[in-house]
């Protein structure tokens, strides 16, 4: 969905479309078909953004066959679907987080995502976001592989500048710190990555890390905001059907306002992609049918704009 803050300010909300991975683009579509439509449909919008998790081989897939990149392109218009977003975790499937950073099986992944996105991107929308994995786990992290990834994220910033050049889309790369990993703070990512290049690189947040985790949300904002690091991507999953008053929603439900507010104040630079995480809902959902988890879909992105709403935004067409 398109909202629009009272500025001017153009928000795309979606959901991660992970929640219902496929191996191959025929199942791709068919998903698209047996989900994201209907999730649509129950929202009663005309255009519903997904954020697409591409297995790499068919990532590979549609790099080499332009004709099957413009199938999906079509695929989406027809279904009323649009993409600003990537999830860019990678790996075989969607529970493995693939090769990090050290090797160039992740460099190649995530620039082959890149151009995908510029050519998905819809015809007025400039940007667009690709979330990834904070480097690689800390234990197997020897120093000397801290200036390998260095490297092939200066790449990638290079390559980033190079695709806007030749396709006008800024496609951004955000890093969500993540406990245990290379990158376990928004400190961290900013030392690291965003010194690099702080227009192509950029940090994801999770609100409900952010209200959960060791990291104080506040001191985390400020921080992003000094340094005018891109906020690349927004996570949020609202404590869906059934959790109790008083339990974990209202936090992060203040953290999720908070955020937003700093971005859409310009106190924290962000691209407005907000996107519904879908974690852990597939599972307990699956032998109810297709049914259930299109009705949880629908209730978080309700929950999402009813929250975005309050902060003054507007659906737009």
């Amino acid at each position: 969905m398109r909202m629009r803050h009272d500025d001017g300010t153009l928000v795309h909300l979606a959901y991660n479309a992970g929640v219902h991975p496929a191996e191959d683009l025929e199942n791709l579509i068919a998903h698209l078909t047996r989900y994201a439509m209907p999730v649509r449909k129950r929202l009663g919008v005309e255009r519903l953004g997904v954020g697409l998790w591409l297995a790499p081989s068919v990532a590979d897939h549609l790099i080499a066959d332009r004709i099957e990149l413009v199938r999906l392109r079509r695929s989406l218009e027809e279904r009323g679907l649009e993409v600003v977003s990537l999830n860019g975790t990678g790996g075989r499937n969607l529970d493995s987080p693939g090769p990090d950073w050290a090797k160039p099986e992740r460099y190649r992944y995530t620039m082959a995502l890149a151009k995908i996105l510029a050519f998905l991107l819809p015809d007025d929308v400039e940007s667009g976001s690709i979330s990834t994995i904070p480097i690689g786990w800390r234990r197997d992290w020897p120093a000397d592989l801290h200036t390998i990834a260095a490297n092939r994220l200066e790449r990638l910033s290079r390559e980033l500048r190079g695709l806007y050049s030749v396709t006008g889309k800024t496609i951004r790369v955000g890093f969500e710190p993540w406990p245990g990993c290379v990158l376990e703070t928004t400190e961290q990512a900013l030392e690291r990555v965003c010194g690099i290049d702080s227009e192509h690189l950029g940090v994801c947040l999770d609100a409900c890390h952010l209200a959960g985790g060791t990291e104080e949300p506040g001191a985390a904002l400020r921080n992003l905001a000094r340094a005018g690091a891109p906020v690349v991507k927004l996570g949020h999953l609202h404590a869906h059907a059934g959790e109790s008053p008083g339990g974990e929603a209202p936090t992060t439900g203040s953290v999720l306002q908070d955020t937003l507010t700093a971005m859409l104040s310009g106190t924290v630079n962000g691209t407005a992609h907000v996107e519904v995480e879908t974690h852990g809902l597939a599972v307990p959902l699956r032998a109810k049918g297709p049914g259930a988890l299109v009705n949880a879909l629908a209730e978080e992105l309700d929950w999402a704009r009813r929250n975005l709403t309050s902060l003054g935004l507007q659906l737009a067409a």
